[in-house]
């Protein structure tokens, strides 16, 4: 897998050398499934701690899927919780019945897939060629 940035202590990430809080400062907007690709669409949150020069939109592009999962999350506690990142990790493709686990890397192995966990418990998980991050201000 190719990617375009480092994931940080598994809530962040880095791209052109800004640290970028998924945790915190952005909550999931809405996904697109595509023909041959897919995408996370994040948008900045309105809390008062997120920074004037934080980016106001980023987009996770996944290209040239060989597997996907999608985990629907418990909306019945905590509804707001839906949207907001709780994890973000690579984690070997050889164990894809285990979704809610990480490991502390920075970059991808070569067998790798890419896994976003939010609070609520949903998961979207991806084995990839290429994941993109395009980021808006």
């Amino acid at each position: 897998m190719v990617v375009n940035f480092e994931i940080e202590n598994n809530y962040a990430v880095t791209f052109e050398n800004k640290h970028i809080d998924l945790h915190n400062n952005f909550d999931l907007l809405k996904t697109e499934k595509l023909d041959q690709s897919y995408k996370l669409i994040f948008q900045k949150n309105e809390g008062n701690w997120v920074n004037d020069d934080e980016f106001d939109k980023l987009t996770f592009i996944f290209e040239g899927i060989t597997n996907f999962y999608h985990q629907k999350g418990n909306n019945t506690e905590f509804p707001e919780d839906e949207n907001t990142l709780s994890t973000v990790t690579f984690f070997p493709s050889s164990v894809r019945e285990i979704n809610t686990s990480f490991t502390l890397q920075r970059t991808p192995l070569l067998d790798d897939d890419i896994i976003f966990a939010f609070e609520n418990g949903k998961v979207y998980r991806f084995t990839c060629k290429e994941v993109k991050l395009i980021c808006e201000q």
